[in-house]
């Protein structure tokens, strides 16, 4: 038990900080704060102490970084301040006395200044420093608490008593129930609407410094007409402390004179009380504070500044402190055998000459003596929080054998992603493409390249078609495989794919669909053939509607007409991919027929608005609507896969040699070209949305549309590779308005008919080119081979000088150059540029010129 004039000593403030605080501030570092090391607002919370058994405490959780109403309300606020270092290095090098006399010196002035009293939560200022390794959650931090250290120790004036010895029970239940309003405003304000308590449910969230405003401060007055507290018992703000103490009229002689050695109990002086000679009532008052220790005989860290302010502000000897602690069951009940009333004798401080001014060095403050007057200096502080072992020295925490591996991959998968918005690509959306639903069309060597590189993009959902089955050949070049998958005949290629990368991610959501797509010139066998391809058209076109990105990675060209078809009239994203022996192409499927990639210069474009909104009528009217309708009318569109040709997809499987079965490819250009393919989706997500990304425009044209340029760069139209010279262009070129895949003539057919315009094309690919007119362009073509070849007959001496002398035999060949090239210059409103070549994975190794 404490004796009189025993030195007060204090119960130190330990920190607790949970794991949600740890997540906040990881989510915050890596997508706001960045390189930042700038200080940072936060909160913490502390409550009275509610169990022998737990220490005072000051927590930390999610809501110290992003406070709201509701969080926490039976706890008091603590306002701290965030010093998140970037290296160990500079967390370790920090001047940690600089930092702790900062922090004290801003309640040092809080306390002489006047704006503790006001809000006392000022005198539980906390400090932070923490640095973060995100990559494998090990976290290094220190608290400091700062108190500030009087001239002379608070000592008692008698020994510490229970609030259930100092005062009957009638009284203990009066001092409870007003110190439970005080703590607990919003029971108050639900007893009693007329109460003066803001109400904080209608504010779904606010800042640090809404929180600590709303939240009840942690120390408060408690005063009565009666010097035993039997009556009349109210709370008051600490503010209002010399207000009680000059409780009476304008005539009336004060109650109390309190010098330095005067005490803190108002209405110790003599003199009539209420309603004898015009005087007020005399007030009792005692000091209330929620003290967060354990220790019955010590009470919580945060009451030493509060005392210190008693002693600087209020020029008190001698006061009163209630330590409330509450009762384990809960209830805002105040539990009396252990709450402690304690009364002090506090330091006699004269501001005048406590603390010293600070002392320049002798040569300057001669210089400056006569100029500056001396600067007041703060009170030496203490209060580093000591480690689990006792010593001045940083905490260590390590999250990471606490955290299930799922979780960790998942943090981990992401991580190198936002790190590229700290310093590479600030703007980036690492968040869209993550979120993009990618459908690939083939699981070979392609297949498993795009896959692999979508996972590392950080993309989800990812869905493979294919039909055919693992064998021994595949492991060594499609990385998804392994030898076990080619046992007993083979596993299902897309099962086998969509199951490996869930083991390397296992938060994938992957999908194995084995599927046999629809090809032109590839009729059904039969009744049963025809309606499992009728089955899986059906299930392809859903598949397709389902995703925002569709990946077309198949063997044969053929193979690929249905898949571009159902892009295009379902507004999905469309990217190529195809492999020869050492070229190969990766490029995007232009805009639908509906829409445009090239852009309207930005004047253009500006005109353009202003004409749509401006007040017309008649003739006009009808005319800017349609231009509003149909933006992209006049305006030309990319191409898709098959816009070079002028001949409808057909089999290309047939009278093939072993080598032309094969993909026949450098083991290294599968990889190069997926990479380039997901790199291009990539690109187009940072667009925005879909319909933006479809309708974006090529590199050469991107400088006319108006904004900012894109995080990732413009999305070209096509790569063309080859490895034999170690190089790579970009191409562009313009939609065909004859093409049998992606023409408004085969989208609309599909749209209206489906299954039907398959299945014709599975018969005859020449109905493709009936539909779109290009068995009109070959007629055109041969009635111009035949008119030349008249025009030979004619006159061959003419024409022998006119050909500079090519033999009769070379003649029709030059002939049917010719025809091709008038061909090409038929699209859509305008020439149509000649595209050189595809490259396809297995059969498509050779270039197609037109």
């Amino acid at each position: 038990m404490a004796k009189s004039g025993e030195v007060l000593r204090f119960s130190q403030v330990q920190s607790v900080v949970d794991v949600t605080f740890l997540a906040e501030l990881s989510e915050l570092k890596l997508n706001v704060w960045k390189l930042s090391e700038d200080p940072v607002e936060i909160a913490g919370y502390f409550s009275p102490n509610r169990y022998d058994s737990v220490p005072a405490r000051l927590q930390l959780d999610v809501s110290s970084l992003r406070p709201s109403a509701t969080s926490r309300l039976d706890c008091h606020a603590a306002p701290g301040r965030l010093l998140l270092f970037n290296t160990l290095e500079s967390f370790r090098s920090c001047d940690k006395q600089k930092l702790l006399r900062e922090a004290a010196g801003t309640i040092w002035s809080d306390i002489t200044g006047g704006a503790a009293e006001k809000e006392p939560w000022r005198l539980c200022r906390f400090l932070l420093l923490v640095h973060g390794d995100l990559k494998h959650y090990k976290f290094h931090y220190w608290f400091a608490f700062p108190a500030l250290k009087p001239p002379a120790p608070f000592a008692l004036d008698a020994p510490p008593t229970t609030l259930s010895a100092a005062f009957p029970a009638s009284t203990v239940e009066l001092i409870s129930s007003a110190c439970a309003a005080w703590r607990y405003p919003a029971t108050a304000c639900a007893a009693n609407p007329s109460s003066s308590f803001p109400d904080t449910s209608t504010n779904p969230g606010s800042s640090v410094v809404e929180v600590l405003a709303r939240t009840p401060a942690p120390f408060w007055l408690l005063s009565s007409s009666d010097e035993d507290l039997s009556r009349d018992v109210s709370t008051h703000p600490v503010s209002e402390w010399a207000e009680l103490l000059q409780q009476r009229d304008s005539t009336a002689a004060p109650l109390v004179t309190v010098d330095s050695g005067g005490s803190g109990e108002i209405g110790s002086g003599d003199g009539p009380r209420c309603g004898d000679g015009g005087r007020t009532a005399r007030r009792h008052v005692l000091l209330v504070f929620s003290d967060a220790s354990n220790q019955i005989m010590h009470p919580g860290w945060q009451l030493r500044n509060m005392l210190l302010l008693a002693a600087v502000r209020w020029r008190v000897r001698h006061l009163k402190v209630l330590c409330l602690r509450e009762s384990s069951r809960g209830g805002a009940r105040l539990d009396p055998q252990r709450s402690v009333i304690l009364t002090l004798t506090l330091p006699d401080i004269d501001l005048v000459s406590w603390p010293p001014s600070l002392t320049a060095a002798p040569a300057v403050a001669k210089a400056a003596a006569a100029h500056s007057p001396p600067v007041l200096r703060c009170p030496d502080a203490v209060g580093w929080e000591a480690n689990p072992q006792g010593k001045l020295l940083p905490r260590y925490l390590d999250l990471g054998p606490h955290l299930r591996p799922e979780a960790q991959a998942e943090q981990a998968v992401d991580l190198n992603l936002r790190l590229m918005r700290w310093r590479a690509v600030p703007e980036l959306e690492v968040g869209a493409l993550a979120a993009t639903k990618c459908l690939l069309l083939g699981a070979g060597t392609l297949g498993c390249a795009v896959a692999r590189t979508l996972q590392a993009w950080g993309v989800r959902h990812i869905t493979l078609v294919d039909n055919g089955r693992v064998a021994f050949s595949n492991p060594v070049r499609q990385s998804l495989y392994t030898f076990d998958d080619c046992l007993g005949g083979g596993r299902s290629k897309a099962e086998a794919a969509a199951e490996a990368l869930r083991r390397i991610f296992p938060s994938a959501v992957t999908r194995g669909v084995q599927l046999s797509i629809a090809m032109p010139g590839h009729p059904p066998a039969g009744p049963a053939d025809e309606e499992a391809l009728e089955q899986a058209t059906q299930q392809l076109d859903t598949l397709v509607s389902e995703h925002d990105a569709v990946f077309l990675l198949t063997d044969t060209r053929e193979s690929r007409w249905l898949p571009a078809l159902l892009a295009a009239a379902r507004d999905r994203i469309a990217i190529t991919a195809a492999v020869g022996f050492d070229s190969f192409l990766v490029m995007r499927h232009g805009a639908p027929p509906n829409a445009s990639n090239e852009p309207l210069p930005a004047a253009v474009a500006a005109t353009s608005a202003a004409t749509a909104a401006s007040a017309v009528t008649g003739a006009d009217a009808t005319g800017a609507a349609a231009t509003a309708t149909h933006p992209a009318r006049g305006r030309r569109r990319l191409g898709c896969y098959f816009c070079n040709d002028v001949f409808a997809p057909a089999n290309s499987t047939r009278d093939r040699s072993l080598d032309q079965q094969c993909t026949v490819a450098r083991p290294g250009l599968a990889p190069v070209a997926g990479a380039l393919a997901v790199e291009l989706l990539a690109a187009m997500v940072q667009y925005g949305t879909r319909e933006v990304a479809l309708c974006a425009p090529p590199p050469s044209l991107a400088a006319l549309q108006s904004g900012d340029s894109m995080p990732l760069g413009a999305a070209p139209h096509m790569v063309r590779g080859q490895l034999s010279s170690f190089s790579q262009v970009l191409m562009e070129g313009w939609a065909f308005a004859q093409c049998t895949a992606c023409s408004a003539a085969v989208v609309e057919a599909y749209r209206a008919r489906g299954w039907g315009l398959v299945r014709e094309a599975l018969q005859s690919p020449a109905a493709l080119e009936a539909l779109t007119g290009l068995s009109e362009l070959h007629a055109s073509a041969a009635a111009m081979m035949e008119d030349e070849e008249v025009d030979e007959g004619k006159d061959e001496a003419e024409r022998d000088v006119e050909l500079g002398g090519v033999p009769r035999e070379d003649r029709k060949t030059c002939s049917e150059a010719s025809g091709a090239v008038e061909l090409v210059l038929s699209g859509e409103g305008r020439p149509r540029e000649a595209i050189e070549g595809k490259a396809g994975e297995g059969d498509d190794d050779e270039w197609m010129a037109l």
